[in-house]
């Protein structure tokens, strides 16, 4: 009867961690890292790319453009974090972006989730994009802390003053010269005075108008 028991209750507590890990959104998800690219982006062991979900990282080298400043130490903080390990991946509404790349949250065994962490650490910026918003808000005030500590590339953000025009709906800002920027419905228009204002409510520069990070000298030669 105890060993009955026994069995019964290690039946029930294998029930419990395989339901506890697909709440999370773990279940069937585990992958091992084979490659890091860069500060948000890796390779699996079977060659699938994966690109970190809500986040962006500053970007490396690449068609004969030079690696954006704090891009090296972005893709060795990511590769001290996942490089060869096992690794969880959560999925959000989208499955795949339109590079075909397989769009995650991804968990170290710890629980940690490295989006977070890049963002914690000052190597990445929060990215909105829509209907992928799950853990925004948790990703959003870790960037908050991240400035307020001037950690990473936020201590080297330009303090200089400038019109952004930014869109409500796609939490992007534009330069105030920008077409697409001029183009945002008054509903969805707002303003910002400096570029952290607009990073510390959530917004992510335009890629058309604002390609590069608006840092100061300093954070341009930092790197």
């Amino acid at each position: 009867m105890g060993r009955h028991m026994h069995r019964i209750a290690c039946f029930g507590l294998a029930l419990a961690v395989l339901f506890g890990l697909h709440v999370m959104g773990y279940a069937g998800q585990e992958a091992h890292v084979r490659w890091v690219i860069d500060g948000d982006t890796i390779v699996l062991r079977d060659g699938r790319h994966v690109r970190y979900i809500g986040i962006n990282s500053p970007e490396t080298a690449k068609k004969g453009r030079p690696a954006e400043p704090y891009a090296h130490a972005a893709r060795r903080l990511n590769h001290q974090l996942v490089h060869g390990r096992r690794v969880h991946l959560q999925f959000d509404q989208e499955r795949r972006d339109h590079y075909g790349r397989r769009l995650a949250y991804v968990f170290m065994e710890d629980g940690r989730m490295v989006n977070d962490l890049m963002v914690q650490n000052g190597l990445a910026y929060c990215l909105y994009h829509h209907p992928n918003t799950k853990h925004h808000q948790r990703l959003l005030a870790s960037q908050q802390a991240a400035m307020d500590a001037g950690v990473g590339l936020w201590q080297h953000l330009s303090s200089r003053a400038g019109r952004y025009i930014g869109n409500r709906r796609s939490k992007r800002f534009h330069a105030a010269t920008c077409r697409f920027g001029k183009r945002i419905r008054r509903r969805y228009r707002v303003l910002f005075n400096d570029a952290r204002h607009a990073f510390y409510n959530g917004y992510a520069p335009d890629r058309h108008c604002l390609p590069g990070l608006p840092l100061n000298q300093n954070g341009l030669m930092a790197d």
